[in-house]
């Protein structure tokens, strides 16, 4: 009479092993392809929310907005942030640090009124040194102050600029449809305060993207748009997610 086999040979383990393996990778693409299509529609809504702004800026304008403050790829970021108040040298905060060569103006700086903005959160020392900054650009932040502001259309000083933004209804338009984004939670304002020195910064912007990137802003050919490095974290490459809202090598098999 023959004998029973007990239990399974190393070959036959390893081939419940080899199968085991193969079905486990194919549950972590389906997770990882499902995964990464929730991180491209949630990065795509961030990025309509403030190609909404462009779109009506451009419609009332005439053109889409440019930002001297670029990279040599010709992105700009997308955060307003200026220090407000300076509390003096401080190893832990770095918004006091080198305070003369900081430029403030992202794309964000379009759709708020950014003279005003900055007279109403700076104490009187910050005010006197954007008012140099403005006046004498070529001595204090360059002259992206000067090509930002338009001090020639405007006035001699940051005085001036809060009296035109005040008269300028389509700045007033867009600040509104700012404000209806910020409300949703789309876009954000804040001032924070460092524990240590007590400076205090200005920040407007949009959060990172689902791979905890900041977006960026790129204007080509005359055509504004927002930016998503992706998946991969890099611009310019085949995933990079912009205003029309999909992955470049997005597969949908």
């Amino acid at each position: 009479m023959r004998n029973l086999r007990q239990g399974f040979t190393l070959i036959e383990m390893l081939a419940v092993i080899v199968i085991i393996g193969i079905l486990a990778a194919g549950i972590f693409r389906l997770v990882g392809a499902g995964s990464d299509k929730a991180a491209i529609a949630e990065t795509t809504a961030q990025i309509q929310a403030v190609a909404s702004l462009l779109e009506e800026y451009r419609n009332l304008y005439g053109n889409y907005p440019r930002v001297t403050n670029v990279d040599e790829d010709g992105y700009a970021p997308l955060n307003f942030t200026f220090l407000a108040r300076d509390g003096g040298s401080c190893s832990y905060c770095s918004a006091s640090s080198n305070k003369s060569k900081q430029q403030p103006f992202g794309l964000c700086s379009h759709f708020i009124p950014r003279g005003t903005t900055m007279y109403s959160n700076c104490d009187d020392s910050m005010k006197d040194f954007y008012d140099q900054c403005f006046n004498d650009p070529a001595g204090k932040g360059g002259d992206g102050w000067e090509k930002e502001f338009g001090k020639r259309s405007v006035g001699n000083n940051l005085d001036d600029v809060v009296a035109s933004e005040a008269a300028d209804p389509n700045l007033q338009s867009i600040y509104r449809s700012w404000q209806r984004l910020k409300k949703d939670g789309l876009v954000y304002e804040e001032v924070s305060v460092c524990p240590y020195c007590d400076s205090s910064t200005y920040n407007a912007g949009i959060d990172q993207d689902a791979w905890e990137h900041s977006l960026k802003y790129r204007l080509y050919g005359g055509v504004g748009e927002i930016v998503s490095a992706g998946p991969d974290g890099k611009f310019g490459t085949g995933d990079d997610i912009t205003s029309a809202g999909v992955a470049a090598d997005e597969d949908d098999d």
